[in-house]
């Protein structure tokens, strides 16, 4: 959420025109991020880009290099988004290890591994810095035949040096599961962390690994936690793989997420073991996001009333829907307007300070009113992939294997 960016507003994202493409050969999940002059993006070959405004690729750092074992996706190489501060480039490698890049030229600052050395760990999730540390998960890279799951962890990384701080172990000692796919929130109200795991285990004292979880940012000691009840999860694949989002409702503070049984949580913050306060499906459930199915794309709160949501397939008023991009009413999760989408949202949900949401949808990339729903932009002209990024009038957005696009008016 971009509160400060006015420029591509309700009148002028009607008339968005391509500015420029660094053509890549590789796919491009990550969101693109906009610090100080450059733009900040990973690609599925193995490697970090620093480019400038003009679309001109100032360094690339290779972080691991791309991956074909056990993934979705092949070949797959950085997926994690980065987060920029104070000149620093923090990132997940394919190599399952944590870097620290300099934001002006690449160079590697440090790097530390991050789990076990060769298991099948990914760092499918970004990272998250605040006062001076960095917080970022492990999950397993798939689970295919043959692919061994890991016991999904959260760890806490001094921002100077990336000596391990803290760890938090998602399942008990000696079970695997709890995989961590979604970046990690911070709640300044009273300093914890939010994340939500997903990868059911075998062990029965695991209660967490379908769950949202609630820690102490300090210390990352368990502050509270809730599973998805087992109704809910046993025929769906119901991972939690959305980034938790904390909004409020009514002066309720509240943290919710999106699961792949399709269905969106909602929690009381001071209360999250004592299950939901609504849920609401806006999803068909299902193992396969890539495909159509649940939802792994993370919410949108701007403050004003309406959670923005986005997932799979649907329907919506008797039609069917490729994926859909919702508003919900925040007290309740009842629908205040519904866009019916061609394809799947699988990526976050971005929005401006001006009601403008923007979203990749299959592989178009489209962006609506966020006060009433109605389109104002859609192209198709390339196949677009991940999440769009929205500064200073120009939208960013990366595609499935043509380059990295930029958009302005």
């Amino acid at each position: 959420y971009n509160s400060n960016e006015t420029i591509i507003n309700l009148s002028s994202a009607p008339h968005l025109r391509q500015h420029w493409v660094y053509p890549l050969g590789a796919a491009i999940f990550s969101q693109p991020v906009v610090a100080s002059g450059l733009i900040y993006w990973g690609s599925f070959d193995g490697y970090e880009h620093g480019t400038n405004m003009s679309g001109q690729q100032i360094w690339s750092q290779k972080l691991g290099g791309s991956i074909t074992q056990c993934v979705p996706i092949s070949p797959m190489g950085i997926v994690s988004s980065a987060a920029v501060v104070n000149g620093v480039v923090y990132v997940g490698g394919s190599d399952h290890q944590l870097y620290a890049l300099n934001a002006s030229n690449g160079q590697v600052l440090w790097h530390t591994l991050l789990g076990v050395p060769n298991t099948n760990t990914f760092l499918w999730d970004s990272p998250l810095v605040v006062n001076n540390t960095v917080y970022i998960g492990t999950a397993t890279t798939g689970e295919s035949v043959g692919c061994k799951l890991i016991a999904g962890q959260l760890f806490a990384l001094n921002a100077s040096n990336g000596s391990i701080v803290h760890t938090y172990n998602s399942v008990p000692a000696g079970c695997v599961g709890g995989g961590i796919w979604s970046s990690p929130v911070y709640d300044a109200s009273d300093g914890s962390i939010y994340f939500t795991a997903g990868t059911q285990g075998t062990c029965k004292t695991d209660h967490i690994s379908i769950g949202i979880v609630k820690l102490n940012a300090s210390t990352l000691t368990l502050v509270s936690s809730w599973q998805i009840p087992l109704i809910q999860r046993k025929t769906h694949d119901a991972d939690f793989a959305g980034t938790p989002t904390l909004f409020n409702a009514n002066g309720q503070n509240m943290v919710g997420a999106v699961d792949k049984n399709g269905i969106f949580y909602a929690f009381k913050r001071a209360s999250l073991s004592n299950g939901p306060v609504w849920q609401t499906p806006i999803a068909t459930a299902g193992a396969c996001p890539q495909c159509g199915q649940g939802s792994i794309s993370s919410a949108v709160w701007w403050g004003g009333g309406m959670l923005y949501v986005a997932g799979g397939k649907t329907t919506i008023n008797g039609q069917a829907c490729g994926g859909s991009l919702r508003a919900l009413n925040p007290t309740n999760g009842s629908f205040i307007w519904q866009n019916c989408l061609r394809g799947t949202v699988m990526g976050a949900v971005t929005d401006t300070g001006s009601r403008v949401l923007a979203v990749v949808d299959g592989t178009a990339l489209t962006l609506v009113n966020a006060l009433t729903g109605a389109s104002l932009y859609k192209n198709t002209a390339n196949k677009y992939y991940g999440s769009p990024s929205i500064s200073n009038g120009v939208l960013y957005v990366g595609s499935v294997g043509s380059g990295l696009y930029a958009f302005g008016t």
